[in-house]
């Protein structure tokens, strides 16, 4: 892998960093205090990314995209993550939307949802984890049974990013409980059409982030929003992981960055015993620990993104990025409070942020421990479980 970036990535990434701290990072706290953020508030905030390359970068051009690479649009989300962590995942779930219809979807799901998708009118959502099924994603059990002319839904989705503001939820179902896992299809449910219950879920961070429970009782479903062949649910949700866990630990990594910035500028600024804390042996290692793990976890996820890139599968590689950079993501946001001293257990200063939407990050999208597992799996060829 080149660990130089392009002259065009490095404008990208400069662009970027100038609008973010300029336009988004003065909003931040405002936000994360109100909670949840409204439908209204999160099309607001897409529409100033999209010129940047947030949302459609990664579309063709005929789509409004610039055919970005994963590593581009993985610097884009770690810029992003650095100010605002909750509005990278919003952003980050929104995208599955178009992108979704563009690469999977049939003419006339595309010609029903497309322009809207493209033009931020309706959001989506990617509804897969249950109460009963979170890292086992084989045990889902909400059903779609085909009658007549349309699916009719019936299950529970718990967890889900953007749940409470997405006018379509792609619900992974049941449609043939003889087949296992190869009886799981991807079914686009539009709320407008077929309503769906809403059920809004407060979290430790990421505070702005719209998260839901979404229940779905004889949701009635047009078989035209099939996704793709029946049967393949599991399988799209599985390579889907690769991509997503490895832009996930670049949001970590973003946290992280910020924390480390803040540390450095606390240790500069505060003096204790008439010199600045920074002069300190003990702040100084604390602060070099925090690089190191922060620049390890940086590569490790851009390594599972250039082999995305090359074609190739990274399914230890994204396991391995995304549990290492969410762990080191808290050590180092903990480190910074530390540094912060009392200061850093008070919301005055954001690193008690940092460290709430660090550890926020260990767990979606398979748990630290089940990354392990899935990792043990790949190098070792034996299974720890089913």
């Amino acid at each position: 892998m080149d660990f130089e970036w392009t002259e065009e990535q490095k404008m990208i990434k400069a662009n970027a960093r100038d609008f973010l701290e300029r336009e988004i990072a003065p909003v931040v706290d405002e936000y994360e205090r109100k909670g949840p953020m409204s439908k209204e508030d999160a099309v607001g905030f897409i529409k100033q990314l999209i010129p940047f390359g947030y949302y459609l970068g990664a579309l063709p051009e005929e789509y409004g995209g610039s055919s970005l690479d994963h590593k581009t649009e993985g610097l884009l989300f770690e810029e992003l993550s650095r100010v605002w962590v909750s509005l990278t995942g919003l952003v980050f779930i929104a995208r599955g939307l178009p992108h979704t219809l563009v690469h999977l979807g049939t003419d006339d799901q595309r010609e029903r949802f497309l322009s809207r998708a493209l033009a931020v009118e309706i959001l989506g959502c990617g509804a897969i984890t249950e109460p009963n099924a979170g890292s086992d994603a084989a045990s889902i059990e909400t059903t779609a049974v085909l009658d007549g002319d349309h699916y009719v839904i019936n299950g529970t989705k718990t967890w889900i990013s953007n749940g409470s503001i997405a006018d379509v939820a792609t619900v992974v179902a049941v449609t043939d409980k003889e087949k296992g896992r190869a009886g799981m299809s991807q079914i686009m449910v539009e709320k407008e059409v077929s309503p769906f219950g809403v059920r809004e879920l407060h979290k430790l961070g990421q505070r702005a982030f719209p998260t839901a429970e979404l229940s779905f009782m004889d949701c009635r479903v047009p078989k035209e929003n099939l996704l793709g062949e029946p049967g393949l649910g599991y399988q799209r949700t599985m390579v889907r992981f690769e991509a997503a866990r490895s832009l996930l630990a670049l949001m970590a990594v973003g946290v992280s960055q910020a924390a480390i910035d803040a540390a450095i500028k606390y240790a500069q600024e505060r003096k204790q015993f008439g010199r600045p804390i920074g002069s300190f042996q003990m702040i100084q290692e604390m602060i070099a620990d925090m690089i190191a793990a922060t620049q390890a976890s940086r590569l490790l996820a851009y390594w599972a993104l250039d082999l995305i890139d090359k074609g190739e599968r990274c399914r230890w590689q994204s396991s391995l990025a995304k549990s290492f950079a969410t762990e080191r993501a808290v050590e180092v946001t903990s480190k910074a409070i530390q540094i912060h001293g009392a200061m850093g257990l008070s919301d005055e200063y954001p690193v008690e942020r940092y460290f709430r939407d660090a550890r926020t990050m260990t767990i979606p999208d398979g748990a630290t421990q089940i990354q392990k597992l899935i990792i043990g799996r790949e190098v070792v060829g034996i299974r720890a479980f089913v």
